[in-house]
C-alpha cells in the first residue's frame, strides 16, 4: 500500500495554503479534552494560521465556549462554534460508549458550505508536529485521506462483515482530511445518514463504520504517523499493514498520537499506561481546565495498579535474584 506522507509525498502542488481549516466536535464532558487537542495543534502551527470550526451540542455552556475562544485567540487562531440541534441527530443510533457528538462530523459538508476542505481531528488525540504537510496533501479526487485502522486478532474479520474487500480497506476516522466540495457534489451526508439509519444498530463503531461503507474506494491512505493509534503500539498486524519502516516511524516519531478506545485507553484514566500519555497532560495544563480529575480512581483500581507494579518488580524466579 502506498502511503501519503503529506506535502512531501503528495506528488502535487501545495493546496490552499492560506490557513488550516480544522474541525472538531465534542459534548460538554469532552470539552476539556478537545481543548487540550486544540492547544497541541496550534502549538505546532507557527507561521500558519488556524481557523477552528467547533461542532457542539446544546449542552455546551456559553462560558466554556468563551474560555476556549480566548485560548485559541491567544495562540493566534480564530474559532467559530457551530451548535448542532438535537433534532439533527434524532434517529441516528447512539450507543453506551459513543455520544451524539460522534455524528456531528458527517454533517460537515452541509455545515460548512463555503469551505472547500477541512481537517477533522478527534478530541482524544494530541498533535506532536506541524499539521501543515498533512493539510497540503493532494487528495487526488478522493473524498478523504485517513490512516488504515489496526485491528486485533479477534476482530480482524470485522471489515469483511461490512462488505469491505480486506482489513486494510477499513480506515480510522479520528483524523480525516476531507474534500468537502467532492462530498457535497455526491451528497455524501445524505448517503451517510441513510446508511446509519438502515444499518447503524448492527455497527460496532456506528459513525466510523458508516463512513467506511459509504466512502469505500474514495479514501487516500495516509502514513500512520498522522494517526498513531494505541493499537499500532500493541498489535503486530501494524507491520503487515504499513511495513516495518513506517510502523517504526509512527511509533518513534508520531505527528499525531491518538488515544482511541475506551476506559483505561484514555490518558485521563487512572489505569492508563499508554505510550506518550504525558503529552496529554502537558497540553491540558495550558487549557482553561488545567486540573485533571482522573477517571477510574477507585480503591479497587488503586490496589490493582499497586499489584501490577509490585508484580513487575518481583524476580521471575529464584535464579533472577542477584546475590
Amino acid at each position: 500500500m502506498e502511503l501519503a506522507k503529506g506535502r512531501l509525498a503528495a506528488g502535487g502542488l501545495p493546496v490552499m495554503s492560506t490557513s488550516i481549516q480544522l474541525a472538531c466536535a465534542s459534548d460538554r464532558n469532552y470539552m476539556p479534552h478537545c481543548a487540550a487537542m486544540l492547544h497541541s495543534a496550534l502549538s505546532h502551527g507557527a507561521g500558519h494560521g488556524f481557523r477552528i470550526h467547533y461542532l457542539h451540542g446544546p449542552d455546551v455552556p456559553a462560558r466554556s465556549r468563551e474560555l476556549v475562544a480566548g485560548m485559541i485567540e491567544r495562540q493566534g487562531g480564530t474559532i467559530s462554534f457551530v451548535e448542532i440541534p438535537d433534532e439533527r441527530i434524532d434517529g441516528l443510533p447512539i450507543t453506551q460508549h459513543f455520544s451524539r457528538a460522534m455524528w456531528y462530523r458527517i454533517h460537515l459538508p452541509e455545515l460548512l458550505p463555503n469551505v472547500e476542505r477541512v481537517l477533522y481531528l478527534d478530541a482524544d488525540l494530541i498533535a506532536l508536529d506541524s499539521l501543515e504537510p498533512l493539510w497540503e496533501t493532494d487528495l487526488k479526487g478522493n473524498y478523504v485521506a485517513a490512516v488504515t485502522n489496526v485491528f486485533g486478532p479477534w476482530d480482524v474479520d470485522y471489515p469483511a462483515k461490512l462488505g469491505l474487500p480486506s482489513p486494510e480497506s477499513y480506515f480510522n476516522t479520528g483524523v480525516l482530511l476531507m474534500d468537502l466540495d467532492e462530498m457535497r457534489a455526491d451528497n455524501c451526508t445524505t448517503a451517510l445518514r441513510e446508511c446509519a439509519l438502515e444499518h447503524g444498530e448492527a455497527f460496532w463503531f456506528p459513525d466510523q463504520d458508516a463512513m467506511n461503507v459509504v466512502l469505500a474506494g474514495r479514501r487516500l491512505p495516509l502514513h500512520p504517523r498522522w494517526n498513531s493509534m494505541s493499537a499500532l503500539f500493541t498489535f503486530s498486524a501494524s507491520v503487515g499493514i504499513f511495513g516495518s519502516d513506517a510502523t517504526d516511524e509512527a511509533r518513534r516519531r508520531p505527528a499525531i498520537r491518538h488515544f482511541e478506545g475506551g476506559g483505561a485507553n484514555k490518558p485521563w484514566h487512572y489505569l492508563c499506561d499508554q505510550e506518550m500519555r504525558e503529552v496529554y497532560f502537558e497540553h491540558r495544563r495550558e487549557t482553561p481546565w488545567p486540573n485533571v480529575r482522573l477517571e477510574g480512581l477507585t480503591p479497587a483500581n488503586v490496589l490493582r495498579r499497586l499489584t501490577r507494579r509490585t508484580r513487575h518488580r518481583l524476580p521471575r524466579s529464584v535464579g533472577d535474584r542477584s546475590s
